[in-house]
């Protein structure tokens, strides 16, 4: 019986004294986007920035596509791509921030609406992509510690405000970059489990950017390779509404 009470005794005592560290070991969503944010150059560096003119090479492997991509994005919410595609033609998308549209040689230009609209505005949301306020979102929390992709890493789950998406991100526990993520993407084929991940940062003006982003959708894959960052390089130009997309707007 003094045996039993013992190993009672020894493991509340255990107990208690570890759960201060349990606590401690796994910080808040909010630090751990603190940290991020850090880990990118920091809240006032990211201030400075009204916009971003990127360049990358764009590869589906699975049918040999390779096409260069010019992208653009402005605050508060505007950003335009135009993929190029050997013996396709130009790929248009963007939005000023009101419209968005999605023009193509295949299928033709088309104008967003519902979720594709709602999902297209959040992904513009220049400084709320970097900085994560927690305005945006009507949840967020760190769910704990988790490998992704042989990276331990603080698994994330946000749910924003506005369309209600929920996203789970990764973010390394050793440098606090994002190395991946999880959510639902709506699109003309309906909606589709995506999962991307990020890797090899650089520095661009004075900010760190994933130049390496691998996004796989059911079987397909897609390899985005960042080749250039031009920090305030967007001109106002990139963001008018193609004129294929103009007849589609109603008066």
């Amino acid at each position: 019986m003094k045996v039993l009470r013992f190993s009672a005794l020894a493991t509340a005592a255990l107990l208690l004294a570890s759960a201060p560290v349990s606590a401690q070991a796994v910080p808040s969503a909010s630090d751990v986007i603190a940290k991020y944010v850090a880990a990118i150059g920091g809240k006032d560096a990211i201030m400075q920035i009204t916009s971003l003119k990127q360049t990358s090479t764009m590869q589906v492997p699975a049918v040999g596509l390779t096409a260069e991509v010019e992208a653009y994005q402005a605050a508060p919410n505007k950003m335009a791509t135009k993929s190029t595609i050997p013996g396709v033609g130009e790929m248009l998308q963007g939005t000023n921030g009101v419209v968005a549209w999605d023009a193509n040689p295949m299928q033709g230009p088309r104008l967003l609406g519902d979720k594709e609209l709602a999902q297209t505005l959040e992904g513009a949301d220049f400084y709320g992509n970097m900085l994560y306020p927690a305005d945006r979102f009507s949840a967020m929390e760190n769910l704990g510690v988790a490998d992704f992709n042989g990276e331990k890493s603080y698994k994330v789950k946000l749910v924003r405000k506005d369309s209600g998406r929920e996203t789970t991100q990764y973010f390394s526990v050793a440098t606090g970059l994002i190395v991946g993520a999880e959510t639902v993407q709506e699109s003309q084929m309906g909606t589709m489990q995506v999962s991307s991940l990020l890797s090899d940062y650089k520095v661009f003006g004075g900010l760190k950017f994933p130049t390496k982003t691998e996004v796989n959708m059911g079987p397909n894959k897609l390899i985005m390779t960042i080749t250039n960052v031009v920090i305030n390089g967007a001109p106002a130009t990139a963001f008018d509404i193609p004129e294929a997309v103009k007849p589609l707007i109603k008066k």
